[in-house]
């Protein structure tokens, strides 16, 4: 979630891995609009028309 003081805030669905050791999950994602987006005091709804915010991810881990 993209949090923004008086403004809609950005909810994105993230596609994690169940196994993230294959080297393919390790890469960064592709570039992803946000899923829905909550104005204040409201339910969170899907955007409508083109989306100012994108992100991209990346899936780390620490071998024990």
């Amino acid at each position: 979630m993209l949090k923004f003081p008086d403004h809609e805030d950005r909810i994105f669905r993230l596609s994690l891995p169940a196994n993230p050791m294959k080297a393919k999950y390790r890469a960064w994602s592709d570039w992803k609009k946000p899923d829905f987006v909550a104005k204040a005091g409201e339910q969170p709804s899907r955007p409508s028309g083109a989306s100012d915010y994108q992100i991209r991810y990346k899936v780390d881990y620490q071998d024990q």
